[in-house]
């Protein structure tokens, strides 16, 4: 289940330029307390790690200034955010709340609601893909605690993207995927790689265009709730293109 959500700000709206905790932190206060703290301290375990099964856009809008010196990005007033799980309940109570409240904050920018719409997604068995948040892809060597941040030059980068996809159809479904998925780029470049700064900790992501052939089912779930790692922290949303 996918939603776009319009916000209007008063003025412009300023973020520092790494906002992903601060969109994060926006979507656990817009749910369900329960749910949310669900979500946040426990997710859905598989194996020793654990997954929250949603993923959210970065900002779309039009960009108005970059302020280097102090690493802040500022939006004309109106916005636009996706955010999108397999599971309706997580979007569902996301909605409720969105339509109850008059004013909504985004770090300090106060906001009020344009509209919440639902977008359905269309799957075939092969679809090209644009990402809506950068996709990451990490591995740590047995006895390191440093992350080793794949490009999508390497083949592993698609095989841990297959790999974890896998898992969260496990999660979702009890059983395990059995049908056919292959991923591979259609269209990245250097400069789409993003490094982005997560309460402290640096992380290296990519944009760009991919392709997508296998079974429907598994194809939207990658719609759903986000390709590569980290999709509760803003990374890996996608969407179709073609």
């Amino acid at each position: 289940m996918i939603i776009r959500i319009t916000l209007l700000a008063e003025r412009s709206l300023t973020l520092p330029k790494s906002y992903n905790h601060i969109l994060q932190s926006f979507f656990y206060r817009n749910m369900d307390t329960t749910l949310s703290r669900f979500l946040h301290d426990i997710g859905f375990p598989h194996g020793k790690r654990r997954f929250k099964l949603f993923t959210f856009s970065k900002v779309l809008g039009k960009l108005l200034k970059k302020d280097r010196r102090r690493r802040l990005v500022s939006f004309e007033p109106e916005i636009t955010l996706y955010f999108a799980s397999p599971l309706m309940d997580i979007v569902s109570s996301s909605v409720k709340t969105f339509l109850k409240k008059e004013n909504l904050l985004l770090g300090k920018n106060r906001l009020s609601l344009k509209s919440v719409e639902l977008v359905k997604p269309e799957v075939s068995e092969e679809i090209t893909v644009r990402c809506l948040s950068p996709i990451t892809v990490y591995r740590t060597p047995v006895g390191s605690r440093r992350s080793e941040y794949l490009t999508p030059w390497q083949e592993e980068f698609y095989k841990l993207l297959r790999d974890n996809l896998l898992k969260k159809y496990e999660i979702l479904y009890s059983l395990p995927f059995k049908g056919e998925l292959d991923i591979e780029p259609i269209n990245v470049l250097e400069k789409y790689r993003k490094k982005v700064v997560y309460r402290g900790k640096l992380i290296e992501a990519w944009e760009g265009y991919y392709k997508l052939k296998g079974d429907k089912d598994i194809l939207k779930l990658a719609l759903e709730a986000g390709l590569g790692a980290r999709n509760s922290q803003g990374f890996g949303m996608v969407e179709r293109v073609l």
